[in-house]
């Protein structure tokens, strides 16, 4: 099982990283895994434009933006399992994550028809990572659970529209301190039980 793990962290070693980790021992305890981890405030990835390049209309060209992004867009489609972590900032997910859903559009192949007078009559958008198994990892320093709901519908939103299963959830509060979930013997069960349920589902 190929897993990537996309770390929406400014800080290495930190809540999200711990969770992400035990995500993955989880899925090792049930099966073969090759793990890749993207760090994303330490990857060359340039903040999206928003040029529409990718669309349809514009000839779904490639990305203009020479960085990191395109051999990681490789590399995704190549996964059987996207981990998508992020601590909660500003109540929703990091400017880090944010901008990397936005430059993940190249992977939306999106196709339409058109009428005789050339109106579109009709479009479908086809990710190229359809199907593919996603587990999400949150990690916050509030302890209510409520200031996260908006980061879990932007995180969810994300996997619809990449028409992903999202099969696992890890959601932590209460994280003050940098690696503070590592006292957290629930939160770390959590998941690692995740993790082992990811990889034996179909």
């Amino acid at each position: 099982m190929k897993i990537m793990a996309i770390v929406g962290s400014p800080r290495k070693g930190s809540n999200v990283d711990i969770l992400i980790d035990r995500v993955i021992e989880g899925a090792k305890s049930k099966t073969d895994v090759d793990v890749e981890k993207v760090y994303i405030y330490e990857s060359d990835i340039k903040y999206c434009t928003g040029c529409g390049a990718h669309s349809i209309l514009q000839g779904a060209k490639d990305c203009p933006l020479e960085d990191d992004m395109a051999d990681i867009l490789k590399r995704m489609q190549k996964a059987d399992v996207l981990i998508f972590g992020s601590p909660n900032h500003g109540r929703t997910i990091s400017a880090g994550l944010t901008n990397f859903f936005s430059r993940m559009m190249p992977l939306l192949k999106m196709q339409i028809e058109r009428d005789e007078n050339g109106e579109i009559i009709h479009a479908e958008t086809k990710p190229l990572i359809r199907g593919k198994k996603a587990v999400t990892v949150i990690s916050q320093g509030d302890f209510a659970a409520s200031s996260s709901a908006l980061l879990l519908m932007v995180l969810d939103a994300n996997l619809r529209d990449f028409h992903l299963r999202k099969v696992g959830e890890v959601f932590s509060t209460g994280n003050l301190k940098r690696g503070q979930v590592k006292e957290k013997d629930v939160d770390l069960n959590l998941a690692f039980e995740t993790g082992a349920r990811m990889a034996v589902i179909k």
